[in-house]
């Protein structure tokens, strides 16, 4: 731990990514940066897309608001991929590596768009941290399942969808 912050999971993040110890702060810039790289690598992190990851670290993180602030100030535009992904390792009982994976692709569909140039950053990133392409495609499949299990959800209790 390169400065000493740590951001602490929460009992939903230990639910659901079975996180249960602090995560380095600076080790989650270099992911956090990652994801924006990844989800404006069609030319722009729209607000939706950065919401998602703002909304996702209220829900795993215990007093997240400095994280969100120094995300808000990376520079994700001239971010190296490469150099990013390099700087991230855990030693979580997970698969950090396929749950970034999922996370970029949550992220960069949360406008509702999954554009042909976040596919490709996400095949990079896929490809940088070694993730097979079948476990790529089936991150993606995932994302696509969950996003129509919420609709189908929010039409049964006539919502609007």
């Amino acid at each position: 731990m390169a400065n000493g912050k740590t951001l602490q999971p929460t009992q939903y993040a230990k639910q659901r990514y079975n996180l249960t110890q602090p995560i380095d702060f600076d080790v989650a810039v270099n992911y956090g940066g990652a994801l924006m790289a990844i989800a404006g690598a069609d030319g722009e992190l729209v607000e939706k897309e950065f919401q998602w990851y703002v909304d996702e670290q209220a829900l795993l993180t215990i007093d997240s608001q400095e994280y969100i602030e120094t995300l808000r100030k990376f520079d994700w535009k001239n971010a190296k991929l490469e150099d990013l992904l390099s700087g991230i390792s855990y030693s979580f009982p997970l698969n950090f590596k396929r749950s970034m994976l999922y996370q970029a692709i949550k992220m960069s569909r949360a406008d509702g768009s999954y554009h042909d140039k976040e596919k490709a950053a996400v095949a990079k990133a896929a490809e940088i941290l070694g993730i097979e392409r079948s476990v790529l495609v089936s991150l993606e499949s995932l994302t696509e399942l969950e996003q129509a299990t919420e609709q189908l959800r929010l039409a049964l209790f006539e919502t609007e969808v």
